[in-house]
């Protein structure tokens, strides 16, 4: 085993999300969840984008096999009121909460939701909700 790369965290997170049918039926397709680094032209509303938090990948024993983890998911909407972007993080907090699971062969343990932060206004149009997720992984 060794330590998951950052890239490795967001594929490996991003594919679970993408097979789970309850939170692909919130969304237009499941191309919608993406990291939250893409940079394509196409943006379709209501969205979903994983990252990595600075800091958030830290090894924690000493033959570096695995690592404390600190994940986020953003979701956007462009709803007249923020209901949409709010009731999809949370659907999306409730299905990863206290679950361990392997994904691109990386194994996430005891994955919880440390914060879920209600939807904001980022611009004229959109909404972003929060959503902060802790564990480990191992790779």
């Amino acid at each position: 085993m060794s330590i998951p790369r950052n890239d490795q965290l967001k594929s490996a997170l991003l594919a679970k999300m993408k097979a789970n049918a309850t939170i692909v039926a919130l969304l237009s397709a499941s191309s919608d969840i993406k990291e939250n680094q893409w940079q394509g032209t196409d943006f379709v509303y209501p969205a979903v984008r994983i990252y990595v938090f600075p800091k958030g990948n830290l090894p924690t024993a000493a033959n570096c096999d695995f690592s404390t983890i600190l994940m986020g998911i953003n979701v956007f909407s462009e709803q007249d009121s923020s209901q949409e972007c709010d009731y999809i993080a949370g659907i999306i907090g409730n299905e990863l909460h206290t679950q361990s699971f392997t994904s691109l062969a990386i194994k996430f343990t005891n994955l919880t939701v440390k914060e879920l932060n209600p939807a904001i206004r980022i611009d004229e149009r959109t909404w972003q909700a929060n959503i902060v997720l802790q564990g480990t992984a191992s790779g």
